[in-house]
């Protein structure tokens, strides 16, 4: 089988597959060793001169892939460097498998979340609104344990940081579309059950991707059901939030503070009021990527689900067309 790798340009070093790189890989792996052929291309517009013999793409950017396939008439799977998907799947053909990354960021997922929870607890994101008046104004509160955590989502990300949410004496509810998980939580409901939780919600937390029955779910009179002493953090999609509500509640005091990492336009264009909203911290979509650790963790997911196509056995994060991730 031949497997071609698409790589970003644009992207950082450490996010590039070199060819070398993944036939070291196959050849330490006596299931895979001798199996497979490869190529390598970071040239957009020369796609379609690769995928005419490509069985497996490697995507390691989220270009229009699907515009293509038309050419790749023997591929059968594409494995993506990312867990976001949702552009691709109104035009993705049923015969080609599309497998994530999900869950590669589970673990510093999961702890920029406890970090940012925490800082909610004891007041960190008033405390640099204070700083920046030059206003002295101490608050005494207690430790997180038996705080109520509303968790969107329990993927990769959500259950990682369910475990660590947990551990630290926080008591979390899970939220999926079918109310069941196997994740760390203290009990899981459905994402049409979510209303009743919201007012008893000391800290918010999506991780939820963009699907049509996401987009838009939290919308100004949801997030004002929350309690003021309540923290909102979004490391999942964007636009599953209405920033401008969540803004003005920042600003009136409706709500102790908010961690956004992610934006509807990225980078966050100059002079958009969110830079100068009171008690919230802005991140620049980091949060979840260990640059350091993330090609590796693709790799073995990679290798993994190349034993499983051999075996014609399902693959691990393969993406549903329905569900929308």
């Amino acid at each position: 089988m031949h497997i071609h790798i698409e790589n970003d340009p644009a992207g950082p070093d450490a996010l590039q597959l070199p060819q070398a790189v993944l036939m070291q890989r196959l050849e330490a792996n006596p299931a895979l060793r001798g199996r497979f052929t490869l190529s390598e291309n970071s040239d957009p517009q020369r796609i379609a001169d690769f995928l005419t013999a490509a069985d497996i793409v490697w995507a390691g950017r989220k270009f229009p892939l699907y515009q293509h396939l038309s050419s790749a008439s023997t591929l059968g799977w594409v494995q993506v460097m990312s867990a976001g998907v949702e552009s691709w799947l109104e035009k993705w053909p049923d015969a080609v498998q599309l497998t994530n990354a999900s869950g590669v960021h589970g673990d510093k997922g999961a702890e920029f979340i406890l970090m940012s929870a925490l800082m909610f607890n004891y007041g960190i994101p008033g405390f640099l609104q204070d700083q920046a008046g030059q206003q002295w104004r101490p608050t005494f509160g207690g430790c997180a344990r038996g705080k109520k955590v509303l968790l969107l989502g329990l993927g990769g990300i959500g259950s990682a940081a369910a475990a660590l949410l947990t551990r630290q004496g926080y008591q979390v509810t899970g939220v999926t579309r079918s109310g069941e998980t196997t994740a760390d939580v203290a009990r899981c409901i459905r994402i049409a059950d979510v209303d009743a939780e919201l007012a008893d919600t000391d800290v918010l937390v999506s991780t939820l991707p963009l699907t049509p029955a996401t987009d838009g779910l939290f919308s100004r009179q949801r997030l004002a059901t929350l309690p003021a002493r309540a923290g909102v953090i979004v490391v999942g999609r964007a636009r599953v939030f209405d920033y401008d509500a969540l803004s003005d509640m920042l600003t009136a005091g409706q709500l102790a503070g908010a961690v956004l990492d992610v934006f509807n336009e990225e980078p966050l264009p100059q002079g958009d009021a969110l830079w100068q909203c009171p008690r919230l911290i802005i991140t620049p979509h980091c949060s979840l990527d260990d640059h350091g650790a993330y090609l590796d963790g693709c790799l073995t997911l990679f290798e993994q689900n190349l034993e499983r196509y051999l075996a014609k056995e399902p693959l691990i994060n393969r993406v549903s067309k329905e569900n929308g991730y």
